[in-house]
């Protein structure tokens, strides 16, 4: 790592640093990103414009990342874009003037300079994640060559910490260093400065070997796989930092923001699992490792910092969110234990700290109605969301108002749930076809609780609900990721094309040509039937039932309706713990059928290999009745499994990104399982 500190950059005369003054903006710069967390976005803003240190110019650009990234907005992303390459610019200018400079900090335990050079690291992985949501494919490709120059950087760092542990410690610290493959380290030079276009265009493939951290160095432009970097394992997460050294401000803030990022990086990587990502991660060489990463995310959450902040959100966005996205967890009695799966009581100690130390913050609030939710506690959760409402950033104020649009609808609350939709579609332009199409099914439900009992409102709510269902497909595209239209946005189009065909072949209104009910559907494919009480999923199972409908009789000989209408309600039984019923269902209406007959224009292609992932869900689910056997377990265990893999060998379809985040933690799950069991 020592020839990243080599050479400094020439020019003119500039003011020395000196250790005092960059501890100093470094505590300025993270009060002030703190005080944006907290909602004090006007305090955060004056404190960074008041210097013009790499922090300040990094804590500019990362508050413009974050603003970016709750509103998903594209001018607001290209302002982020713009300071982060500022940032990229300063960082690499003090970094090598720290190398030279005795007046810089100096640390007993990273080379000099080190803090900046994870500051350049932050602000590359920043810039790229704006480049890959900017919706333009070259920058998104820029992007993850920029995300891999950053991740390199960042094992780097992590290979120079694990080395001096080792060497004052030796294994009473519980770190290790290895290295894969044939032992080769990464090699990689930044003497030709920061990265620009021509440098991505000039990629290529080299290693070198190394025999020492102290021979390590990153030459610019070269494209290594890095499955070649070094390993660092840790068990850092049992000790406290300080037994092992690291207790001056500048070098906690190295160890926890280089934990921070590269954990991210790991997590992340592990479950993208859409086909285009995927084969540009290959390609560059990018693996996730979900274990290590949810580790390095704990070790960092332990401070009182920003980084620890920003890890904290994390976490929960990870556990309440992707994690606890799929219905496939550990189960054991040690199940709090496993950092990739769902440590309950963990992410209940981490929210009360988090809520202590930023009691004004409205990001830590949503994150405990998303708890609750996830305890099937949705009226709760929408009280702390109701009164989470208005912050003084419009863009937490949007996923709030998004989080309760998904709430009021899970709580079958329609009337509020279609002004919910209506305001989210005031305050964020994510997804306009999303919001106008949920507040139309919105709208459909009101029409279908007073079809028959009072007509004049029941004209109504149909009238209202036709407009915004159709106003729906024209405003699709509107939001793209590297040029892809959003998968959902895919998803209205087709389905409201059906509705329109079958509308103009039956001569009857759009809202009476629509089958099993389509907002109990889009409950399910948000994940919101495992959030649900078990009245709320009566209440479910009586919304998907036929005489909702205005032509029972038609829908019932649909092959594509009926495959819905079982999946649905086989999820619902499974959740009210009536497995026979649920798995009886998905054979009689899904798994019976050649899965040929599900692909067409307008057919639902998502419902066989969801009725695979339900049988999966049950075979786990019922591994633990109080009847089980050993041997019964073990089967139920693998047939879980086997039903998974199924799950995998169907061709691409709208919405399989969802399914398959599911079905790639059910199987880190199972094989964890596994393991412990001696399977």
């Amino acid at each position: 790592m020592a020839s990243w500190f080599k050479s400094a950059v020439k020019g003119g005369q500039e003011k020395n640093l000196a250790a005092e003054d960059e501890d100093r903006h470094l505590l300025h710069v993270e009060s002030a990103l703190l005080q944006l967390l907290n909602d004090d976005i006007a305090a955060a803003d004056k404190i960074l414009k008041e210097h013009e240190s790499s922090y300040h110019f990094l804590g500019r650009g990362i508050s413009s990342f974050i603003t970016s990234m709750l509103g998903a907005e594209k001018e607001l992303l290209k302002d982020a874009s713009n300071k982060l390459l500022a940032a990229e610019s300063k960082n690499w200018e003090d970094m090598k003037k720290a190398q030279k400079e005795p007046t810089a900090f100096r640390s007993h335990i990273y080379p000099p300079g080190t803090e900046y050079l994870l500051c350049y690291a932050v602000s590359q992985l920043t810039s790229a994640i704006c480049g890959v949501m900017s919706g333009s494919v070259t920058q998104a490709v820029r992007g993850f060559y920029k995300l891999r120059q950053a991740f390199v950087t960042l094992d780097g760092i992590m290979q120079v910490e694990a080395k001096y542990l080792q060497g004052r410690f030796g294994n009473a610290s519980g770190v290790s260093l290895s290295q894969t493959n044939n032992g080769n380290v990464v090699r990689m030079s930044h003497d030709q400065g920061p990265t620009d276009e021509k440098n991505d265009e000039r990629m290529s493939s080299s290693t070198s070997p190394r025999s020492s951290l102290e021979d390590f160095e990153i030459v610019e432009g070269d494209m290594i796989p890095l499955s070649n970097a070094t390993m660092v394992h840790s068990r850092l997460l049992e000790i406290s930092p300080a037994s092992v050294g690291i207790t001056s401000h500048t070098d906690i803030f190295i160890h926890s923001g280089t934990r921070l990022c590269y954990g991210m990086l790991l997590v992340i990587f592990s479950m993208i699992e859409n086909p285009l990502f995927t084969k540009i991660l290959y390609i560059v060489g990018f693996k996730g490792d979900r274990e290590r990463g949810t580790r390095y995310l704990w070790e960092a959450a332990r401070f009182d910092n920003f980084n620890s902040a920003i890890a904290g959100i994390a976490l929960l966005g990870y556990y309440n969110g992707l994690s606890g996205f799929s219905d496939i967890l550990p189960t054991d009695a040690s199940a709090d234990n496993d950092l990739s799966g769902y440590p309950r009581g963990r992410c209940r100690k981490l929210l009360l700290d988090m809520r202590k130390r930023y009691p004004d913050s409205k990001l830590w609030k949503m994150e405990e109605a998303r708890m609750q939710g996830f305890d099937r506690n949705l009226a709760a959760a929408m009280e702390i969301l109701c009164h989470n409402a208005d912050s003084n950033m419009k863009q937490i104020a949007a996923i709030n108002q998004f989080e309760m649009s998904f709430t009021a609808m899970f709580l079958h609350d329609y009337k509020h749930s279609a002004k919910c939709w209506q305001r989210c579609a005031e305050l964020s332009q994510w997804s306009p076809a999303l919001y106008a199409f949920l507040t139309g099914l919105s709208h459909l439900e009101l029409y279908r609780d007073c079809r028959l009992s009072d007509p004049e409102k029941a004209k109504k709510q149909k009238k209202l609900s036709e407009e915004y269902i159709r106003k729906a497909p024209p405003m699709t595209g509107k939001q793209k990721v590297m040029a892809k239209e959003l998968p959902f946005d895919l998803f209205i189009t087709r389905k409201v094309g059906k509705w329109e065909e079958r509308a103009k072949l039956w001569e009857v209104d759009l809202a009476d040509a629509i089958g099993v009910s389509p907002i109990t559907e889009m409950i399910y494919l948000w994940n919101g039937v495992r959030k649900q009480n078990a009245t709320l999923l009566e209440k479910s199972l009586a919304n998907i039932q036929w005489d909702r409908t205005s032509h029972p009789n038609k829908f019932e000989d649909d092959l594509d309706e009926k495959a819905v209408k079982a999946l649905l309600e086989s999820c619902m039984l499974r959740n009210l713990g009536k497995y026979d019923e649920a798995r009886a269902l998905l054979n009689e209406g899904i798994l019976r059928y050649d899965r040929a007959l599900f692909r067409g224009k307008h057919t639902d292609e998502y419902t066989p290999a969801s009725a695979h992932y339900e049988v999966a869900c049950i075979e786990w689910a019922e591994k633990d009745l109080p009847s089980s056997t050993p041997e019964l377990h073990k089967a139920k265990v693998l047939s879980c499994e086997e039903e998974l893999q199924k799950t995998t060998t169907f061709h691409q379809y709208v919405l399989d990104g969802r399914l398959s985040m599911k079905v790639t933690t059910g199987l880190v799950t199972i094989k964890r399982h596994k393991e412990i069991m001696g399977y």
